[in-house]
């Protein structure tokens, strides 16, 4: 559930370095400079975020066996979110910020497991996430504790409206999808 935040929360950066990149020639340099400067900020408490979660997943018993994949493609999103605080800090709210934090949405959307037969992503291997050999993502046994009674099921989920108006990329479409049934999971 903690990556699928950031993972919306790097969403919400990557749309605010636009609006920055946008107005850059309305505002005073100064302006713009400190603009950059949070949003170099807010990067890197996403860093710590992905690094917090790396940490948990270690915690977990046989965390490192089992879910050594999650936790590589986790140290690279953290090396390019490393890469996006520093072009932010410079400050750069152009073209090569924004590649870095779209690099770091398609990592965080190749991290999830729930579905061993799908996948996010993009780039160089679309849809390439997924690979793992369990049911369960290991973001999804992160929790605020252990409930016993917990009942874990992966249920199909149907579209119930119509294909009409502006569609999302499909990596968009599976992050969201499994942002709202993380969601639909908890509030149950």
């Amino acid at each position: 559930m903690e990556v699928l935040q950031i993972l919306e929360a790097e969403i919400n950066l990557r749309e605010d370095t636009r609006v920055a990149e946008q107005a850059k020639t309305a505002v005073e340099a100064d302006e713009h400079n400190r603009q950059a400067t949070q949003l170099s900020g807010t990067q890197e408490e996403l860093r710590e975020r992905i690094d917090k979660v790396t940490h948990r997943i270690r915690e977990l018993k046989d965390g490192e066996a089992q879910f050594g994949k999650e936790i590589e493609l986790l140290g690279a999103v953290q090396e390019v979110m490393i890469d996006a605080v520093e072009i932010l800090g410079r400050p750069d709210t152009g073209s090569v910020a924004i590649a870095a934090e779209t690099e770091v949405i398609e990592l965080l959307l190749q991290s999830k497991r729930i579905n061993p037969g799908g996948g996010g992503g993009g780039g160089a291997n679309p849809g390439g996430g997924g690979g793992g050999d369990t049911t369960d993502a290991a973001l999804a046994l992160l929790g605020k504790g252990v409930n016993e009674k917990e009942v874990r099921e992966n249920r199909d989920v149907t579209q119930t409206v119509g294909d009409s108006g502006p569609s999302l990329p499909e990596e968009f479409r599976a992050g969201l999808d499994e942002y709202f049934n993380q969601l639909e999971r908890v509030g149950s």
